[in-house]
């Protein structure tokens, strides 16, 4: 069309353009047509419109293309580019207008003249800006015009008034900046109370209200949109202005428009319009506040109360949620947190009158802005009292979400309550909860952002007078009035779950016992929300125990605020006992937070176990018993044994090592927590947990290693485990024979007596230092390989390409390692293999592997699942006392070292040994019949001829069955409580071994091992008490009946 090759003649374009001009020129007056003069009706009537404006929107694009290609510098073009401006500005105000705007096509017509107007503005660099910005003012003006652009979703047609607008004033801001600033003036003179328009009659003033309501979101949209300050400094003054001293002063629905477009502004984070618009909004809302209530304003008007409830407290939360800048946010955080402080205390003097409605409003803007605050770093005093009063006007006004455990019995206080203020307060422990939800979720919220209430060093609770200020003086709540207090105090003794008698608390005043109240609200939300895990410390550690133990190490406490201070971290550890008790049946990535959260906790108590404080240190040992009680799965976490056998150096290196009576009680204890976890570990698990040992002693060596040495050496020179007598009481699991020929496999040990004694100190330093070697090896290869930029692994065979891309090392050795484990497999069916051969290459694959973990190196990962099925299933195939003795060991090194292979693992293990079950191996060769006395007997004295000996000794398999049972049962003890993934993995192969008796061997070597996978069914029916196994009880009671029968 535009004259190119292949395209039309000059005329034909002309024609062209002529007739798409028509149909724009002529749509204004085919818009004008009314509804009832049309002679088509409904689907008629829609799809002639539709088709017009269809056409018209086609005819814009070609009017569009066909004056971009005129001569820029001609008189004619020129007079063309403003005559199709016209007519493009003329065809928007009739969509304005139209009855049909709604529709869809409608819609986008407008959209595509306003494309048209911009890219015909632009595309003379700035001549047309003054012929476009003088229509462009009523255009803009007729769209806020229309009522139905008032709601929250004002329509295609004015988000597209309000691109063009920003289009055209950031490709004027380097052109004409003073005709860019002129146009943001007149439209916002708009807003301003009298203007030219308010001289019509009748149906203009009723149009007004909507076209100022619509301006004022406009300019909003424009500051948003453009993010320049300039802009904003221009149109912010004229905001505050009307509405400080126009006719938006007064409550009114525009004065709700400018409050939501000035918190808009203030979203964009420039420091001068940001602090001067939130200093309007708290001075309004704390207005709103003091007029609540008062004799003239007994009958507020409904957008005051709005103001108050909805457009002020939305605008608070939009900055919040918005505002980027750190300093800013500091900011911001203190001036509402002392807005708060502010309401609470108006609220107080309205008397008859709860706080919570008027305090409640904010509490989402508080929680937002408070998500990114650290809670346990360094925090201004003044900023303390702000989240202190706070938090005392929370539990004051009932806002908080309720806490009483309905477990816990609040013991009877010891005088009568007939006061509301004691009914409330006891409401706000118990529920249910009065308020909005949101308030309720916002509280939560707040409680993982604030930091502990402890606002001095010395007389943070003996300062009576800054704890009375927080009282209305005309308050009924004060400090004077006995019932208050008491109620208060009964209030307190119920959230601390009835620990503290309410007598003992007879010497806490009123306002000291709503602050301990406070205290406990904040400290067991704190623990209820996330388990107790600070998201945005940017400490090492963030357990929340490092805040509740802090009120503890304030000096100089009563002894009766230290006994309601101590109910209150009893009460917090509940809670979080309760937290992680809702979460033992998740599984996946939610069983792993609630490990990890089990994890964090523990390691805070035992790193707590060194405080000088005597009280906090008990209380410490005190908390970590109760946790290994009742999670005893924190016995082998990794972490917490790594912690706890090197806290004994740490902790006391970082400490006053000059106070030698401080450092032996230290080291006392901290020996006598190890020996009991290590004791205990072993007790119930002894493979896992001497592997856990042994990579205990392979992480890295050097003086972080060495300086800690003499000590674990100490700690573990002592223990030892055997069949017979051992540290602990009690039969448990190390005490089954299988278990503890285990246990010598895994520890790397050389069975030598039937009676098998294992000193730990001594396996495990040798056990490590073969890992590490082994370690050292693949390391040294890989450092070796990186540098010689890998290895020619032989010549190519003929017929392949050999561009092909090198192989990396882990490929090579990879595939190096799967052939030999296949070769042993070969080798072991026609003779006896090289268990040492066998043993130091299955070590090297696993150092393989775990180098490989450690590297994050994603390559090739079908490849090592294939050397871990491998290594899982060799021994099940070889079913030999030494294959199966060298399989625990790389079993119990593969789970120890990355415990996130642990599923894989057994998986691969269940499969093996149900396996064995299908080919009649070891203690299910149920079809041999040449074992037993009949077989012994034959012929002499039973008829029947002599069975053939097999040419494999079948009680070599049995005793290889009966060591692998013994690793099932360690595994059982590992994982009952915190992964049912493999709970189940470990039932589907106890039902696969209990479908049929008969298919047991009947040979009297495998008694005992048929005992003992007996007594490993047992066991695992023995989880129907778990409450992560409540959906399985019926399964586990046909097992059960199964393995009775």
């Amino acid at each position: 069309m535009l004259g190119g090759e292949g395209g039309l003649e000059a005329d034909k374009v002309a024609k062209v353009r002529n007739a798409a001009a028509w149909q724009v020129r002529s749509l204004t007056d085919f818009l004008k047509i009314r509804k009832r003069d049309w002679k088509e009706q409904g689907a008629q009537l829609r799809v002639r419109i539709n088709t017009k404006l269809s056409c018209c929107q086609a005819a814009v694009v070609v009017l569009v293309r066909s004056v971009s290609v005129l001569d820029a510098d001609s008189k004619a073009s020129k007079d063309m580019l403003q005559q199709t401006l016209a007519w493009f500005i003329e065809a928007t105000k009739s969509c304005i207008l139209s009855s049909w705007r709604k529709l869809k096509i409608c819609e986008e017509l407008f959209c595509t003249l306003l494309n048209g107007i911009s890219q015909i503005t632009v595309s003379r660099g700035g001549q047309l800006l003054p012929v476009l910005l003088i229509p462009l003012k009523p255009l803009v003006v007729s769209t806020c015009s229309q009522a139905d652009m008032t709601g929250c979703s004002p329509g295609a047609l004015f988000e597209a008034v309000v691109k063009l607008s920003c289009e055209v004033i950031e490709f004027g801001w380097t052109k004409d900046r003073a005709l860019v600033d002129t146009f943001i003036m007149r439209l916002a003179a708009y807003v301003r109370e009298r203007n030219d328009y308010e001289e019509e009659d009748g149906k203009g003033k009723d149009t007004v209200p909507v076209m100022r309501l619509n301006v004022v979101r406009l300019l909003a949209e424009l500051c948003v949109c453009l993010k320049r300050w300039e802009v904003v400094d221009m149109i912010l003054p004229l905001f505050i202005e009307h509405l400080e001293e126009g006719d938006a002063s007064s409550p009114s629905l525009l004065r709700l428009k400018l409050l939501d477009a000035i918190s808009r502004v203030a979203c964009l984070g420039f420091e001068k319009s940001y602090r001067e618009s939130i200093v309007l909004m708290t001075r309004s809302y704390l207005d709103k506040v003091k007029a609540v209530g008062a004799a003239e304003n007994n009958t507020l008007p409904s957008e005051a109360t709005a103001e108050r409830t909805e457009t002020l407290p939305a605008g608070f939360l939009l900055v919040a949620s918005n505002l980027t800048s750190t300093k800013l946010r500091s900011d911001y955080r203190h001036r509402l947190l002392s807005l708060c402080s502010d309401v609470g205390l108006a609220a107080e003097s309205k008397s008859g009158r709860s706080g919570a409605d008027l305090m409640g409003p904010l509490l989402p803007a508080v929680a937002e802005i408070c998500s990114d605050f650290d809670p346990v770093s360094s925090v201004e005093p003044s900023l303390l009292k702000l989240f202190r009063n706070l938090w005392f006007y929370i539990v004051l006004f009932g806002l908080a979400p309720p806490i009483q455990n309905n477990q816990a019995s609040t013991k009877p206080a010891s005088a009568p309550l007939n006061t509301g203020e004691s009914c409330v307060a006891l409401q706000a422990v118990a529920g249910p909860y009065m308020w909005n939800s949101q308030w309720s979720v916002a509280v939560q919220r707040i409680a993982q952002g604030s930091p502990p209430l402890v606002v001095s060093s010395v007389k943070w609770l003996e300062d009576e007078l800054e704890l009375n200020a927080l009282h209305n003086p005309g308050s009924r709540r004060g400090n004077g009035d006995e019932k208050a207090a008491v109620g208060q105090r009964t209030a307190l003794s119920a959230a601390l779950g009835g620990r503290v008698e309410v007598a003992a608390m007879s010497t806490i005043s009123g306002v000291k016992a709503t602050y301990l109240l406070a205290v406990a609200f904040l400290e067991i939300l704190r623990f209820s929300g996330s388990g107790g895990i600070l998201s945005a410390t940017l400490n090492k550690s963030n357990s929340s125990f490092g805040c509740v133990f802090e009120y503890l190490l304030t000096p100089n406490l009563t002894p009766a605020v230290t006994q309601c201070l101590t109910a209150v971290v009893h009460r917090a550890f509940e809670t979080m006992l309760s937290w992680l008790e809702e979460r033992t049946s998740d599984i996946g990535e939610e069983s792993n937070v609630r490990e990890s959260v089990l994890s964090v906790h523990a390691g805070f108590l035992i790193k707590s176990m060194s405080q000088r404080d005597e009280h906090v240190r008990d209380l410490s040992v005190k908390l970590l018993t109760q946790l290994k009680e009742k999670f005893p799965q924190v016995l082998w976490n990794s972490s917490c044994l790594d912690l706890l056998l090197i806290s004994v150096h740490n902790e006391l290196t970082s400490g006053p090592v000059s106070d030698p009576a401080w450092v032996a009680t230290i080291r006392s204890l901290y020996q006598k927590i190890a020996r009991e976890w290590i004791t205990s570990a072993l007790s119930y698990a002894p493979c896992t947990t001497q592997g856990l040992i042994q990579e205990n002693f392979c992480k890295p060596s050097g003086a972080q290693r060495t300086q800690h040495t003499a000590d674990v050496v100490s700690l573990l020179s002592e223990i030892r485990i055997c069949i017979g007598k051992n540290d602990w009481n009690g039969i448990r699991t190390a005490n089954i024979p299988a278990v503890m020929d285990s246990a010598a496999a895994a520890s790397g040990a050389r069975k030598e007596a039937p009676d098998i004694t294992l000193e730990v100190l001594s396996t495990a330093v040798v056990s490590a230092t073969v890992k590490c070697n082994h370690a050292g090896e693949i390391a040294g290869m890989r450092r070796l390989f990186s540098t010689m930029g890998g290895l020619n692994m032989g010549v190519s065979p003929p017929g392949t390409q050999s561009g092909q891309a090198p192989q990396s090392f882990d490929e090579v050795f990879l595939s190096k390692f799967v052939r030999l484990l296949q070769d042993f497999v070969v080798t072991a069916e026609k003779q006896p293999i090289d268990n040492s051969q066998f043993r130091e290459t299955c070590s090297q694959a696993t150092a393989l592997l775990l180098d490989h973990l450690v590297s994050d190196s994603r390559t090739n990962l079908e490849g090592f699942s294939q050397l871990i099925r491998l290594l899982c299933w060799c021994p099940a195939y070889i079913s030999t006392p030494d294959a199966m003795e060298t399989g625990i060991y790389i079993w119990t090194w593969l789970v120890s070292a990355a415990p996130s292979l642990g599923p894989l693992v057994l998986a691969e293990l269940v499969d093996a040994w149900l396996w064995t079950m299908d080919t009649k191996r070891g203690l299910f060769a149920s079809d041999m019949k040449y074992c037993g006395p009949d077989a012994k007997l034959r012929p002499h004295l039973i008829p029947g001829e002599p069975e053939a000996p097999p040419e494999k000794d079948p009680v070599e398999a049995i005793i290889a069955h009966r060591l692998w049972l013994g690793f099932f049962i360690d595994r059982f003890e590992v994982v009952r409580h915190d992964s049912i993934e493999q709970l189940l993995l470990l039932g589907r192969m106890l039902q696969g071994m209990m479908k049929s008796p008969t298919h047991f061997s009947h040979h009297p070597a495998a008694t005992g091992t048929f005992f003992t996978a007996m007594q490993l069914g047992l066991n695992f029916c023995s989880c129907q008490d778990q409450f992560n196994l409540q959906k399985c009880n019926m399964g586990l009671q046909l097992l059960e009946d199964r393995v009775y029968r």
